[in-house]
């Protein structure tokens, strides 16, 4: 009998033998598509190389900052008004808040009910839009220009298990719900925005940019090369796979045959005419297949945000700097430790005074000078923790801890 490689008899993998003989096989697979420079994922999730990344961020910005509005750097901050093509860029994120108080109900959920608290103390997860324009820092309808969107858009007044303002896309889950934002939450949220924005007077004649959070709620893809097989009748995750070609024309590939059986990855090649060699191995037919548009990585997002002509931008990962409004969440939860009794009804009292604090001091001012100074710092080649002792706090660290990130260079540490 044939002796069983990695996993035991009850599928899990002993730890010396995966460190020592999976991890550098997989380590070698991924230095050979992405580089020496990426980071591991789990669930599949597309490796992201964080230099590259960060530069090309960093490059779209500096290029095209003519086409924002942006902040002077005088005592008195003022707006600067684009003249070309005018660009309102929108800042997404989601965040957590708890307090010490337990829900009753988590009593009397069922066994397989998720958990209803984050940590210890109830909790409320939020998801907003800072907008980078002088109107303000928060994007809303007027009751007309609602009504107007209603009448194009009913499904806005829909009950979901998203709790919406009523005239925004700022929104929070539902109390009685999981407490967290996923891959479908998200597009709701942004089908909505995207369905508003149009209605709003003030952003006539502008284009739209949405600064997105790198995470997998946000990048999940609706195919990925690892959720194929390689022969005919093996896993197979999608009926189709559509692509534009490179003169820009929409191609679609069956992945089924005429009897029902998936085609493979060697069948989907052949089609898609990629030269595989006759005794090509699984992991070298993905990497030959994953320089092809086809399977180009694009999110759900992106795709959404596209059937709106929205472009989607995701900022670096590990790069909260990059993103302001993680500084509105800061100042959100700084004012509700403030004044908080720790008791849930309190906390949902203090979140509304949070943002009109926030509001009412400007603080999205300096937060969004702060973010052309990051990247005009990144620019001129700035490190990390330079950046960080520069804008934020001359007692930031470097070393990122929290994220449990696993490079090639720190993988023996």
């Amino acid at each position: 009998m044939r002796k069983r490689k990695y996993p035991r008899k009850d599928g899990t993998v002993d730890h010396n033998r995966y460190i020592n003989e999976v991890l550098p096989i997989d380590l070698q697979y991924g230095n050979k598509v992405f580089g020496n420079h990426w980071t591991l994922q789990q669930d599949g999730a597309k490796p992201h190389a964080d230099a590259q990344t960060q530069h090309e961020f960093v490059k779209y910005f500096i290029e095209r900052e003519q086409h924002f509005y942006t902040i002077t750097y005088d005592t008195a901050p003022q707006w600067r008004i684009p003249t070309p093509a005018p660009t309102i860029l929108r800042c997404h994120d989601d965040s957590t808040y708890k307090c010490v108080e337990i829900t009753a109900k988590r009593w009397i959920m069922p066994d397989y009910a998720p958990f209803y608290n984050k940590g210890r103390g109830r909790s409320i997860m939020c998801s907003d839009l800072l907008v980078m324009r002088p109107s303000g820092p928060f994007f809303s309808l007027t009751e007309k220009e609602y009504s107007e969107a209603l009448k194009r858009y009913p499904n806005l007044n829909d009950d979901c298990n998203i709790n919406y303002e009523k005239t925004s896309a700022s929104a929070a889950i539902t109390l009685s719900d999981d407490h967290y934002f996923n891959n479908q939450n998200n597009l709701n949220q942004f089908k909505r925005l995207f369905q508003l924005l149009p209605f709003k007077k003030e952003y006539k004649n502008h284009d739209f940019l949405c600064l997105a959070d790198n995470s997998k709620t946000h990048t999940a893809a609706e195919i990925h090369l690892n959720d194929f097989g390689m022969r005919p009748g093996t896993r197979c995750p999608v009926d189709k796979i559509e692509y534009i070609d490179e003169n820009n024309k929409k191609q679609t590939i069956e992945c089924y045959d005429d009897d029902g059986y998936s085609k493979g990855l060697l069948a989907i090649a052949n089609e898609l005419n990629v030269f595989v060699l006759s005794k090509c191995k699984l992991n070298d037919l993905k990497l030959l297949l994953s320089q092809h548009a086809a399977f180009k990585s694009v999110s759900k997002l992106e795709k959404l945000a596209a059937e709106y002509n929205i472009k989607i931008i995701f900022t670096p990962k590990y790069h909260c700097e990059t993103n302001p409004i993680e500084g509105y969440w800061c100042h959100s939860k700084q004012y509700i430790r403030k004044h908080t009794d720790q008791s849930f009804q309190k906390l949902t009292t203090l979140m509304p005074e949070a943002k009109a604090n926030f509001i009412q001091k400007q603080v999205h001012l300096k937060l969004f000078r702060r973010f052309w100074r990051t990247i005009k710092a990144y620019d001129q080649g700035k490190d990390y923790l330079e950046v960080l002792r520069m804008f934020f706090s001359g007692l930031c660290n470097d070393q990122i801890i929290s994220h449990r990130k696993i490079t090639n260079a720190n993988l023996d540490n």
